[in-house]
């Protein structure tokens, strides 16, 4: 059994007695990312169960661990360490089950009985909330009892009225979701590791990475199962993680400075974003929140934990110093609602009509400006250039062989989707002209059969002297042809193009 350095016993002057006698922490359960630190500070993935002898984190993931008769869920992005034989919460959100002992950042903690509550430790918010029963929290000597429906401020010690509005730990883990840039405009840079690079539409935001706007640019975000985050100018934000659950997902966000419009669709699940000065949560509403404080509410209702759960209704906003009043709206909200109605357009695709004829696979075609296109055709998918609303499909690398070919467009934007599949005949061979030209005075009398190899329409062309005429004929039906002949001695040349611009001179009988 592995002890703590007894200099840490400095956090607990006073350790309060429990009827839960002391056990050591057990991992009993671990669902998408958890790791367990090893000697020498370093974390290893683990799913199976076993004793915690240094500590625990999880990234989009949940654990259940067993903590003497108690019971203790972590949350995605939340980390704990053992302490004095007993879990010590360090960051991050959990749930216990009494009768349990732990502590709370080095903050002793006992539920004697039944009952359970909810520790947050991220953010602006860091509290001990009780849900049923009642606890007992040693805070450097000085012990405070909770009773269930009240919550304890940890940096204040301020006890208040609690009221659970974002039960997260109800919801069975499914397992990772994911968040994914879906749209950009000016400079915006991704961070992961230390490194920064320009993002682009696609990129994962993984646990620990950060997006970066400039100014008069923004980026969208867009989340597993529907909703989005608009990152307006000068803002960054970290997505701590996307939790796949049986009620929707569970977003965890962090705003460090900035701005972020939020479009949050009913029954997906919970969302949360922190900010240095607001926590917030969701279920279904459109909102704004800035890193200052500032939150404005669209549509639907925004619960903020850190202010003794006050709430935030349509119509409403809270300042930057904390008071709630009517919603005033600015620049930046006209400018994300106008965002908000053109990304709600529906999406559109137009494809040339069918069947086409072309000596190599070149296709346009015609979507939203900002829509993706990619075409599949022979086993192969290749993406369409953009240029405004007109997206081209240029020669593939390799030209295909002669044949007809199924082209299959998809268009995608924002999570709609539309298919259109046009047939598309690769065609290199030129007509052929079996014809005769005969001069009666000033007539030049054409007869004969032009074929080609792809049955349809073809333009044959006759050039007497400096004139020309043109005439829309069926592969191989019989062609007789009477054109004016000016000059009897006038040299006449004839050709034959298909529509795929195959092109051949007649040899004249």
């Amino acid at each position: 059994m592995m002890r703590a350095a007894p200099v840490l016993h400095a956090l607990t002057p006073t350790l309060l007695l429990s009827a839960t006698a002391l056990a050591a922490p057990v991992l009993d359960s671990a669902q998408g990312s958890v790791e367990l630190q090893q000697a020498g500070g370093t974390w290893m993935p683990r799913a199976a169960s076993g004793e915690i002898t240094l500590g625990l984190r999880t990234g989009a993931g949940r654990a259940e661990i067993r903590a003497g008769a108690g019971r203790v869920t972590v949350g995605s992005a939340s980390r704990l360490r053992r302490y004095l034989d007993e879990v010590d919460l360090q960051q991050g959100r959990f749930y216990l089950r009494g009768p349990a002992a732990v502590h709370v950042q080095g903050q002793h903690l006992v539920m004697d009985g039944a009952g359970s509550l909810r520790v947050d430790l991220d953010g602006p918010v860091r509290r001990v909330a009780v849900i049923t029963g009642q606890v007992r929290i040693d805070r450097s000597g000085r012990v405070t009892t909770v009773r269930g429906g009240q919550q304890l401020d940890l940096r204040s010690g301020q006890l208040s009225a609690f009221r659970e509005t974002d039960p997260w730990y109800a919801a069975q883990f499914r397992g990772e979701g994911s968040a994914s840039v879906q749209a950009t405009r000016g400079a915006v840079t991704l961070g992961r590791a230390g490194q920064a690079r320009g993002a682009v539409i696609g990129d994962t935001l993984e646990i620990g990475a950060t997006l970066n706007t400039g100014a008069g640019a923004w980026a969208e975000v867009g989340f597993t199962g529907g909703g989005y985050l608009r990152l307006n100018e000068q803002s960054e934000l970290s997505v701590l993680s996307v939790d796949r659950t049986d009620r929707g997902r569970e977003v965890l966000l962090k705003l460090a400075r900035g701005t972020a419009w939020n479009v949050v669709q009913k029954g997906q699940g919970g969302y949360r974003i922190d900010t240095p000065v607001v926590s917030t949560a969701v279920r279904g509403t459109v909102f704004r929140v800035d890193a200052d404080g500032l939150v404005k509410v669209f549509e639907g209702q925004v619960a903020l934990p850190s202010s003794a759960d006050q709430a935030v209704s349509a119509g409403q906003q809270r300042s930057e110093a904390g008071t709630v009043g009517t919603l005033v709206p600015d620049a930046t909200d006209r400018f994300n609602q106008a965002r908000d109605a053109e990304r709600a357009r529906p999406l559109s695709l137009t494809l040339p009509r069918a069947p086409l004829s072309l000596s190599d696979l070149i296709l346009s075609a015609r979507s939203l400006p900002d829509a993706t296109l990619s075409a599949q055709v022979a086993g192969q998918r290749v993406p369409l250039n953009a240029d405004g609303d007109t997206f081209r499909l240029e020669r593939l690398a390799a030209p295909l062989p002669e044949g007809t070919y199924p082209v299959t467009v998809t268009a995608e934007r924002f999570g709609q989707t539309l298919t259109r599949t046009v047939t598309v005949t690769v065609d290199r061979s030129a007509p052929q002209a079996d014809l005769r030209a005969e001069r009666r005075g000033h007539l030049l009398l054409l007869s004969g059969a032009v074929t080609d190899a792809v049955p349809g329409a073809l333009t044959v062309t006759a050039r007497i002297g400096p004139r020309s005429y043109t005439r829309r004929v069926t592969s191989g039906e019989p062609l007789r042809w009477a054109l004016p002949l000016a000059d009897p001695t006038a040299p006449v040349q004839v050709s034959a193009r298909d529509a795929a611009g195959n092109e051949r001179d007649a040899a004249l009988r």
